[in-house]
């Protein structure tokens, strides 16, 4: 599955918390862009409308309750404007509908954020390949959904590592059986427990220059360069 959103040069990759940030620089972030909110339940969109002019405290904040309430009100919207859709699971067709109306329409410079209760990758990915530029879940902290506005608005794309993740395939370790011989393994069950190289040789019967070859054969093959490495990158995996 794959995720169509482009990225200058001048982007950055990071996790931070429970999100995946792909981000532009915030310098430049215009300081009198307008935040527009878009939410039918009137308890929430109070809520937001005050934690955002709390936050956004130079820009102009505005709550609406539909789409088309929106439009009515013959906002201007810039370059650098937010709009944050909220979506409900009792969301009627003609609501996505106009939802996807919205991201479709020509001429809209603002940036749009969806705020949503699923975490669902398919769901992610659907709406940002219609044009969203972030996808905020009601499970983060409001600060978390703060900075995520914020990075939007500075250029950026914002998902959720959460939604990322829980799709992502184990990978499987390899035990060092798999990669050592046997003699190897026994050597290295030793390090494990810190024993130099001549208790090593006398526990397992060996000459102490046999010993040094198979440690130095092991840190080749796990790509390290000393014996604490050795325990590092084998810690937990069965050598026996």
């Amino acid at each position: 599955m794959s995720i169509n959103v482009n990225k200058d040069n001048n982007s950055n990759s990071y996790f931070a918390g429970q999100s995946v940030f792909e981000t532009a620089s915030l310098k430049g972030t215009d300081k009198k862009s307008s935040i527009y909110v878009i939410e039918s339940r009137k308890m929430i969109r109070d809520c937001l409308e005050k934690c955002l002019i709390k936050a956004f405290d130079a820009q102009t904040i505005m709550a609406f309750a539909s789409i088309n309430e929106w439009d009515q009100s013959k906002v201007l919207c810039r370059a650098g404007d937010i709009i944050i859709l909220c979506c409900d699971a009792h969301d009627t067709p003609q609501i996505e509908e106009d939802r996807n109306d919205l991201l479709s329409r020509p001429g809209i410079e603002a940036r749009f954020v969806f705020l949503c209760d699923s975490e669902d990758l398919a769901g992610v990915v659907e709406q940002l390949n219609k044009g969203a530029h972030g996808y905020i879940p009601t499970s983060v902290g409001l600060n978390v959904a703060i900075e995520a506005i914020r990075l939007v608005q500075a250029g950026g794309i914002f998902i959720p590592s959460s939604c990322v993740f829980q799709h992502c395939e184990p990978i499987e370790s390899v035990t060092p059986r798999s990669q050592f011989t046997r003699r190897q393994s026994a050597v290295l069950e030793q390090l494990q427990t810190g024993r130099s190289n001549k208790i090593i040789a006398f526990e397992l019967k060996m000459k102490e220059s046999t010993v040094k070859v198979h440690v130095r054969n092991i840190m080749r093959r796990l790509g390290v360069t000393n014996r604490t490495q050795v325990v590092v990158e084998t810690y937990g995996k069965t050598v026996s």
